[in-house]
């Protein structure tokens, strides 16, 4: 199958999205072991040293070609596994960190990272790198999600279901992102769209599944936890901001 790639600097942009959403992931990490009274090393260090072997990981898998060989059933498991581990981490310790220790208005305006994401998303599909039905003008309408995070975000620390609005609209339109996805793939059943979506087959495209899609659905799994704390366990956070 043929890939039309993405012009350089929306490639770069696209890396530095990518970049950033790992950045915010760590800096939560590290701040919810300063909130704890626990070293930062202790914390940081071992979710580094994961993520770099999980993204590591899946960066080979894609450059070994194993996934465009087969994508039916290889591709529909690249997209569960990912999933699947990315709230996995949400429900575990790592996520109970972050919701404990990181303020609800950080982790409602983490989901802003995907306005600009659209915006790349809306121009590759004019290069010929994505179908249209991955972008506002077809089917995928995330953008939205992005805008609502960023206007709530500031509200999210006086009227908690502003950001319990955010994290319902956000999951709502990601589950529709995953959606439109999986019909967009060269997968048997899907929609005879053209081109086909083949961003995880190519590098350094395929981050946006494990980072794009998967940072998303870690984020709305720890903004839950977060909310679903009593107040007076999250107010002294939300106060310090």
């Amino acid at each position: 199958m043929n890939f039309q790639p993405a012009d350089f600097v929306s490639v770069l942009a696209f890396v530095a999205i990518c970049g950033a959403v790992v950045a915010a992931f760590l800096g939560g990490v590290w701040r919810s072991a300063r909130q704890a009274g626990v070293s930062p090393g202790r914390r940081v260090l071992p979710v580094t040293v994961g993520l770099v072997v999980w993204l590591g990981g899946l960066m080979l898998v894609v450059q070994s070609g194993i996934v465009a060989v087969s994508p039916m059933p290889r591709l529909a498991v690249f997209f569960v596994v990912i999933n699947l581990v990315s709230i996995g981490v949400g429900i575990s310790p790592v996520g109970g960190w972050l919701a404990s220790g990181v303020p609800v208005v950080w982790l409602v305006a983490f989901q802003g990272f995907r306005l600009p994401l659209e915006v790349i998303l809306h121009a590759w599909a004019g290069q010929g790198t994505i179908p249209t039905t991955m972008t506002w003008t077809g089917q995928n309408w995330d953008i939205v999600s992005g805008m609502v995070a960023l206007v709530a975000a500031p509200l999210a620390g006086r009227w908690r279901w502003t950001a319990w609005f955010a994290n319902a609209t956000g999951a709502l339109l990601l589950i529709n992102v995953v959606r439109v996805a999986i019909l967009s793939s060269p997968l048997p059943f899907a929609w005879p769209v053209m081109p086909p979506l083949l961003l995880a087959l190519h590098l350094p495209y395929a981050l946006i599944v494990p980072v794009g899609i998967g940072g998303a659905a870690l984020g709305h799994v720890v903004l839950t936890r977060a909310l679903l704390r009593p107040r007076s366990a999250t107010g002294c956070a939300a106060a310090t901001i």
